[in-house]
Formats: structure tokens, C-alpha cells, sequence
């Protein structure tokens, strides 16, 4: 890993341009500055996208020389063609000193360096410029490691920093799949942010900018079906389904040859185990493509779901999944039709509430509700997404300093969620849950009183946050609940202060050097996105007319 000084940019015509970081005395001096030697195509039109930051350029035919004074820290070089335009940012000292101390001491350093750019994704694309990939890996696992704010940002964003690269062409890029893969593999090593996946990383890169975008990197997709559990195969035909339709899925499923027996591999897809589903669906689509196209319809729907269903990825892989389900299945199969729509608005808030986009993944989960709500049978379920809904909501408030009104919405969607029959395990853990969250609420509200009440709540919450087995909640309120015990009277004056000054959910107790943190507003638990084949409207719903993994009788199935 190293931090470059000289480097290729890819222009917007895929001709390149070389930097080249000068040393010199000109470094030095009372007029310090720092200089960047550029060859590039005598045709290429270079100009600065911030000319009054001080910056001078001296062209002589193929070379250009950028000339940046010493107090300027960013300055972006703009290089045109008849294909296009792209930027060249060039860090100054300041950036590049914080950038360096990131990387060799991370804390303080790194965390200032995320608070310079504002994210720690938006610090990871700053500085992937001048980062070799392994830099690139190294800088996200030092962030990471720095603060919660951060590792939360890259956990939500991971699969995008992957799709970027794969669509970009200079700073966060990748050129090959051995660049992919090492890219992958390396967000993967880093702890704090959560699984990294290359298959999955690819069906989310598929799920947003198509096939071509994996053929353009130089993979072979018919490799990558057959790679590991195959997953990759559902991605696939899911894409083909959704933009070019079933037509086009049919020809490609059946171009590898019979794959088997219809009859021998339908049973054992019809009677596999929750886990296996997705993966037995898939090895019909081969022998289905040479039914007829209803066969392969409900087949090829059937794949997907299940794919998407069993695969609860943080990848938009699994709404892909769902898309192709939902664009494969044929009329008599609602079962499929209505599960996928709703599993995929369930997927994109879960999505959104990772990544903190509040009035997003509320608009998902009340659309998922929606969606159950007007479901004749009992095949998915309102409360499971109204439940969502209303955390995210009160996060929402929460983030916004608004702590009375996020206790309302948690008041009133305990009442609302009274009104379903919930399986009783899965009623007291909600409950459990939501009465944690109100008195963590509580306590944020009672931060001006001097007599217990802010102790008192918490300890009602690490109480309710154990009674749901919500182990990581309960543990960060106890350290809440910890700090407040230990408090003196400057702390809470202090903290008092802050509370009348509309501070939001700050930390407890606060302190000089830490400000307001998304780690202070209980969160939608990992356990409750996870994947349970028991659970009431998951895998499987309940009963119903007919085998919903069956055809209907007149079908010629």
C-alpha cells in the first residue's frame, strides 16, 4: 500500500493521462507551492474547475504543469475530449498530512479526516485517487475502526463502494475481475463493516446498471452461474426477466444443455428444506426452458423468489431476485406475485434504514404494508413491516432532536400493533423492544433532571432490551446507564445545558470532544432482519389453498 505520486487517469475517450507529483525546493521557501507534472494527448482541453483558488497552469504542447499554492488544499483539474469530460483532484499538503496520519494512526487522525469530508464514504472516494487498491482497503478498515458513525456508514454503503468501482474509471476503479475480487476480499477482511460478498457484490451491480456492466469488467457469465451455489444463475435470468422478458430468460436457461430429469429434480424442489429452496428451484430452469413457457414462468419465478428469499443479503441482489419473480410469474401464481412484491419493498427499507434514510425506508415499509393489508389470505404479514415502519419513524424524530415526538409514534404504534394477532413469541419481543426504545426516549427527555428520572429509564430499558434477548441494546444502554451513574454535578449541568441548547441525541455523558451520534438512537436490531424459516409471514406462510410452490390443477403441469 502507498500513497502515489504518480498515477494514471483515465480520460473520458479511455486514452490516458499521466500525474506526476514534483519534489523540489520549490516546496520550500516564503511562496511555498506544490507542483504536478501532466502528460496527456496534445488535444485535451485542461482547465480548473475552481480558477480563483489560485491555482496556474503552463501548457507546452503534451505537457502540462500545475503550479498550487501551499495554502490552497484541493484543487480539481478538468480534462476534456470529444467523448466526455473527468476531474483530477489534487490534494493539498493539509489533506494529504491528514490522509497520511489516517493511515498510520487512524483514531483522531481518521476521524478527522472523515469529518473533513463529511462521511467516511465520501472521504474513501476523495482520497482514492492518489490509493493504490490495497490503500483503498486499508484506509475503509482505519476508518472503520474509528468511530461507530463511521463503520455504520461503510456497512450500509459497502456493496455501492463495490458498484462504483466497477463503473468507474479513475480513483475507486477496478479493471478486471482479479480487481473486483481483491476489492471484495478485502472489504470482506474488515471486521467492522460486515460480510462482503464478490457474487453478491456482482448481483447488485446487475440490479442496477444491468448485464453489461459484469461482461464490461470482463467476467464470463456463464461461469459465473456455475460458480459456488450458483446463485449468480437467479441474478441472471432475474435481469433478463425484468428488462428484456421471459422470452430472453427461456433462450438463455436452456442453452446449457438438458440438465437433468423435470419430474426427479421438480420433486426435489417442491420438497426441499427452507435453505436448499433457491438452489433446487435453480436446476429446474435448464429442464423447464424445454416446456412449456408457463412451466418455465412458474419455475423460473419460483428460482428467484426463493433466491432472494434465502439469500438476505445487504446487496440489492435480493431485490433483483424479487423483480425477476415478480416479472416471471404467471397469472394463477399470486402466491409468488404478492410474497415478491412485498419481500422487495420489506428488502429496499431495510436497505434505506441502514444507511439512515429515514423518510425512504419509512415509505418502503408502509408500501410492504400496504401490500399485506390487501392480501386476501394470510400469506404475508402488516405487522411485521408496520412494526419497521414505526422504528424507523421514530429514529427519524430522534435524529432530529425530536425525542417526545419519537416517544409518540413508539405509544402509538404499540397500540396500533395491538390490534394484530402476532405469534406470542414474536409479541414480546416487539413489545419488549418498543418499550426499551420509549425509555431510552425517556431518558434523553429527562437529561435536564437532577433526580434519578434519567437512571430510572434506563434501567427500565436494559431491563425490556434483556426480556427481547436484544443483547447488543442492552449492553449499550447499560454503558449508558454506567455513565450516568457516575456523573457529578458539572456533568449534569452540563449535560442540562445541552438539552436546553436542542442538542440531539448526544452521548452520555457528553463530554468537550464528542458531539451528537447515530450510536445514541436505538436502532431496528440485526436479529430482526435475519432469516428464520419459522417465522410467520417468512418462508413459509401458513395455510393455503393449494401448495404454494405447486401449479395450479389445469395448468398441464
Amino acid at each position: 500500500m502507498a500513497q502515489r505520486f504518480r498515477w494514471t487517469h483515465t480520460l473520458a475517450d479511455d486514452r490516458d493521462a499521466t500525474l506526476t507529483r514534483v519534489a523540489g525546493a520549490h516546496e520550500d521557501g516564503d511562496d511555498p507551492s506544490r507542483r504536478y507534472d501532466c502528460r496527456l494527448p496534445a488535444d485535451v482541453d485542461a482547465t480548473l474547475v475552481d480558477p480563483a483558488a489560485g491555482a496556474q497552469l503552463d501548457r507546452d504542447d503534451d505537457r502540462l504543469t500545475v503550479t498550487v499554492p501551499d495554502s490552497v488544499d484541493l484543487v480539481r483539474l478538468r480534462l476534456g475530449t470529444d467523448a466526455g469530460r473527468t476531474t483530477v483532484p489534487l490534494l493539498g499538503p493539509t489533506l494529504g498530512g491528514h490522509l497520511t496520519d489516517a493511515l498510520r494512526s487512524g483514531g483522531d487522525a481518521a476521524r478527522a479526516l472523515a469529518n473533513h469530508f463529511g462521511t467516511a464514504v465520501a472521504a474513501v472516494h476523495a482520497c482514492a485517487h492518489v490509493l493504490d487498491s490495497e490503500g483503498i482497503v486499508t484506509l475503509v478498515d482505519t476508518l472503520a475502526d474509528a468511530s461507530g458513525a463511521a463503520s455504520d456508514d461503510l456497512h450500509a454503503r459497502r456493496y455501492a463502494l463495490c458498484r462504483a468501482a466497477a463503473r468507474g474509471t479513475n480513483g475507486l476503479a477496478i479493471t478486471d475481475p482479479e480487481s473486483f475480487e481483491t476489492l471484495a476480499d478485502g472489504l470482506d477482511a474488515v471486521a467492522e463493516i460486515g460480510d462482503v460478498d464478490a457474487l453478491d457484490a456482482l448481483g447488485d451491480l446487475v440490479a442496477v446498471h444491468g448485464l453489461d456492466a459484469v461482461r464490461a469488467i470482463g467476467y464470463d457469465l456463464v461461469r459465473l452461474a456455475h460458480r459456488d451455489d450458483g446463485r449468480f444463475r437467479a441474478s441472471w435470468l432475474a435481469a433478463l426477466a425484468r428488462d428484456r422478458g421471459i422470452d430472453a430468460a427461456r433462450e438463455v436457461a436452456g442453452a446449457g444443455g438438458d440438465d437433468g430429469d423435470y419430474a426427479r429434480l421438480k420433486a426435489r424442489a417442491t420438497d426441499a428444506d427452507y435453505r436448499e429452496r433457491g438452489a433446487a428451484w435453480r436446476a429446474l430452469c435448464g429442464p423447464a426452458s424445454r416446456r412449456s413457457r408457463e412451466t418455465f414462468r412458474y419455475v423460473l419465478a419460483n428460482a428467484c423468489y426463493w433466491t432472494g428469499e434465502v439469500g438476505r443479503t445487504d446487496a440489492r441482489a435480493d431485490e433483483l431476485c424479487y423483480d425477476g419473480a415478480i416479472a416471471a410469474a404467471p397469472p394463477d401464481l399470486d402466491w409468488v406475485r404478492v410474497r415478491a412484491r412485498y419481500e422487495r419493498a420489506r428488502a429496499v427499507g431495510h436497505r434505506h434504514r441502514s444507511a439512515t434514510n429515514h423518510p425512504l425506508a419509512v415509505a418502503a415499509f408502509e408500501r410492504a404494508r400496504e401490500i399485506a393489508e390487501a392480501c386476501p389470505d394470510d400469506d404475508v404479514a402488516p405487522w411485521d413491516p408496520l412494526y419497521s415502519r414505526l422504528v424507523v419513524a421514530s429514529n427519524a424524530h430522534s435524529a432530529d432532536g425530536d425525542h417526545a415526538a419519537a416517544v409518540e409514534v413508539v405509544e402509538d404504534g404499540l397500540d396500533a400493533l395491538a390490534e394484530y394477532e402476532i405469534p406470542d413469541t414474536r409479541a414480546d419481543e416487539i413489545r419488549h423492544h418498543l418499550r426499551g426504545q420509549r425509555h431510552e426516549r425517556l431518558a434523553l427527555l429527562a437529561r435536564r433532571d437532577d433526580d434519578g428520572a434519567v437512571e430510572t429509564h434506563l434501567d427500565t430499558a436494559v431491563e425490556h432490551y434483556e426480556a427481547a434477548g436484544l443483547e447488543r441494546s442492552r449492553e449499550r444502554v447499560a454503558a449508558k446507564r454506567d455513565d450516568a451513574a457516575n456523573e457529578d454535578a458539572a456533568d449534569r449541568a452540563d449535560r442540562a445545558a445541552r438539552a436546553a441548547g436542542g442538542v440531539g441525541p448526544a452521548p452520555r455523558p457528553p463530554s468537550e470532544d464528542t458531539g451528537p451520534s447515530l450510536d445514541d438512537i436505538p436502532d431496528l436490531h440485526d436479529s430482526l432482519t435475519a432469516s428464520d424459516p419459522n417465522a410467520v409471514g417468512s418462508a413459509d406462510p401458513g395455510v393455503v389453498e393449494r401448495d404454494p410452490r405447486d401449479p395450479a390443477p389445469d395448468s398441464g403441469y
